[in-house]
């Protein structure tokens, strides 16, 4: 993706709405990889005592290649036979990873994010807030 802007204004507003499901003193630390025609990938770190903060990585050319770039669990070998649209989202501990696709903008606007942190929430039953256990 190469409008810088629209990913900041997904992350403003995911960053505002989400913090009301964090445990108090939890910071969201984001790595954006562009992808060149094809979106982005957001990778929220959850973290205790730590400010928020948004880091931009170099643009890849695939989805693919960006995701061997990033620790997760959810896929692995050889990623080329992966495609992806829309919003994928991958749980991992304390972390969220978002595959937003650039095919539909209103993936990206502040109904998005309210029906992403909504698919989170309701994709998990945290104690209390999330962040740590009761």
């Amino acid at each position: 993706m190469k409008n810088e802007e629209v990913i900041q204004g997904y992350i403003n507003n995911f960053r505002r709405e989400f913090s009301n499901y964090l445990k108090p003193g939890i910071g969201m630390v984001f790595r954006v990889i562009p992808v060149v025609n094809e979106g982005a990938i957001l990778e929220v770190d959850l973290k205790p005592n730590v400010k928020n903060a948004d880091i931009y990585m170099e643009p890849e050319q695939t989805v693919n290649k960006a995701l061997g770039n990033i620790k997760q669990s959810a896929f692995g070998g050889n990623l080329e036979g992966f495609r992806f649209g829309g919003t994928n989202t991958i749980l991992e501990p304390n972390k969220i990873i978002f595959i937003k696709g650039e095919d539909d903008q209103n993936i990206w606007d502040a109904n998005a994010v309210k029906n992403d942190i909504k698919t989170l929430v309701n994709t998990i039953s945290p104690p209390d807030k999330w962040g740590g256990t009761k």
